[in-house]
């Protein structure tokens, strides 16, 4: 145990990532099973068509189609494809082409599988290709991750759970009634194994007296878990995704982390057989078409403090440091004075100026003690408000009056920077 001398500017860093023996991380929980078991996840949708059954169109060969076609006027459905040949859609929805314009990379669709136009009864259907999103799943998690769709009319007037409705009506003729589009949007997991998340190593060894490192740590860390992913040829390797989170403790003592995920080449040499088999991988290896193989990592602080753009700014400088060089002076160094030498704010100095490299630098600042909410972390509390695109009024008064309140996100470092404002008011 190490004593403690006074407050600290961070009190660890981590390295979570994939151990020498990962545990599974079970994806799904059967109700009528005790045990979790694994899932496996849907390939992702590709390509959606428009058929005229009433005209003798079928269905397209590998397309799954939907049912709600009106019992008056044609019968026209909506089909979708799977698979993984090419990026998946990243949004779906309704054009009316007389008063709105095409949504940049966005494209429509013109005519059934037939090349037969589509009836006037029925506007025109747009698709947004990958072209305005980033790498597919099988690449680095980014800021605005490809999503698989899965569309379904819905005839109630709410949408069923976690599907979003395109508020406008497909059926535009006078007879019939009322058809909208509903569709659900996911990650497109590619090639993927999911671990639980570890420890790999930590600083300082030893825990402080007055505050041993929670062991939950990595799971924050990597709340998707631990993965070894196999990547398409010339896949886009995004940036780190960074991202922050509050643990309380059974006295009510906050602790905050600050995380940064990236992604690190992994040897084909590591993987056994059995996940050869789950990544869809040969016994001769990854073969001629240039797939490469990665796992993903995250460096961590923790503090008592909320110290967040400090700590973003400190954990980039840490990463792009250890991806270039090589440096006179070991990455153990820079952690080390961090943790050690840097003073915490004072009324006699309450900004520290913290030189990082002749380039890079970042200053804390004296945390503001207030008695009312969001005091410390306004920043954080306005981007929840642009992120969940709510009046905040509404949300406040929403919180007051409730006491559970659910976030869904397909994007973890919002909603993880949305639940920490949330829990301040």
């Amino acid at each position: 145990m190490m004593e403690d001398k006074g407050p600290r500017v961070a009190d660890y860093f981590v390295v979570a990532g994939l151990t020498d023996s990962p545990t599974p991380l079970e994806e799904g929980l059967h109700l009528d099973d005790v045990s979790p078991r694994s899932v496996q996840p849907k390939a992702p949708i590709t390509d959606v068509a428009v058929v005229i059954r009433s005209l003798g169109e079928e269905v397209p060969p590998g397309f799954t189609c939907l049912n709600g076609a009106s019992l008056r006027g044609p019968q026209i459905f909506l089909c979708f494809k799977r698979g993984r040949d090419k990026p998946p859609l990243t949004d779906l929805g309704v054009l009316y082409e007389w008063k709105e314009k095409l949504k940049p990379g966005c494209h429509i669709v013109q005519t059934t599988p037939p090349d037969v136009p589509p009836t006037s009864a029925t506007p025109p259907l747009s698709a947004s290709t990958s072209r305005t999103a980033g790498p597919p799943r099988a690449s680095p998690t980014p800021p605005g991750p490809h999503r698989s769709v899965h569309h379904r009319p819905g005839q109630r007037r709410e949408p069923p759970h976690t599907f979003c409705k395109v508020d406008k009506n497909l059926n535009s003729s006078m007879w019939g009634s009322s058809v909208y589009l509903c569709y659900k949007k996911s990650l497109a997991k590619a090639n993927t194994i999911p671990y639980k998340a570890g420890l790999l190593c930590r600083y300082p060894e030893e825990d402080y007296e007055s505050f041993p490192l929670p062991e939950s740590v990595p799971m924050f860390c990597l709340p998707m878990g631990a993965t070894i992913e196999c990547w398409p040829a010339h896949t886009k390797h995004s940036l780190p995704v960074f991202s922050t989170f509050v643990l309380t403790g059974a006295s009510g003592e906050k602790v905050y982390g600050a995380a940064i995920q990236f992604y690190e080449p992994y040897e084909e040499e590591d993987l056994s057989d059995r996940q050869r088999s789950q990544l869809g991988l040969s016994c001769s290896g990854l073969g001629p078409d240039g797939s490469s193989l990665y796992s993903n990592k995250s460096i961590c602080l923790l503090s008592h403090w909320p110290f967040f753009q400090s700590f973003r700014s400190f954990l980039t400088f840490l990463y792009r440091y250890s991806i270039s060089g090589p440096h006179a002076l070991p990455i153990e160094k820079h952690i080390a004075h961090f943790m050690l030498n840097v003073p915490f704010p004072s009324i006699q100095r309450p900004r520290i100026l913290v030189q990082l490299s002749p380039h890079d630098s970042l200053i804390l600042s004296q945390p503001v003690s207030s008695p009312l909410p969001l005091s410390h972390n306004r920043a954080t509390f306005f981007s929840c408000s642009f992120t969940l695109k709510m009046a905040s009024f509404s949300l406040i008064l929403f919180l007051l009056i409730t006491s559970c309140l659910q976030l869904m996100s397909l994007m973890m470092s919002a909603v993880k920077g949305s639940i920490d404002a949330l829990k301040c008011i």
